[in-house]
């Protein structure tokens, strides 16, 4: 399956990054951006693996780490995943807006 980036999901990954990288070390970094790469790859193999989210039956959550998650959705006529949003698991959920 092919992963399709949105312009929301790049700004907000970089958003992720610009923190860990004025707060945290190189390490860390790497380390984030390993398990994005991990968790990909697992969507790839078994799209539906995270749970659906609450509100929109169609869009499932993706947990990196304990502050971090990301919202997909799945087009398996296409063979396609859409990255939607990263997400701040310390933020107040209301101030998610998926669509």
């Amino acid at each position: 399956m092919e992963v399709i980036w949105s312009a929301k999901a790049k700004t907000t990954f970089f958003n992720v990054l610009d923190y860990l990288d004025e707060n945290w070390t190189n390490k860390e970094i790497q380390q984030f951006n390993l398990r994005i790469d991990l968790v990909l790859k697992s969507i790839k193999r078994n799209p539906g693996i995270f749970p659906v989210s609450l509100k929109h039956k169609n869009i499932r959550r993706a947990f990196v780490d304990k502050n971090n998650s990301f919202f997909y959705k799945v087009d398996n006529y296409h063979k396609k995943i859409y990255l939607l949003t990263f997400f701040d698991n310390r933020q107040n959920p209301e101030s998610l807006r998926l669509k």
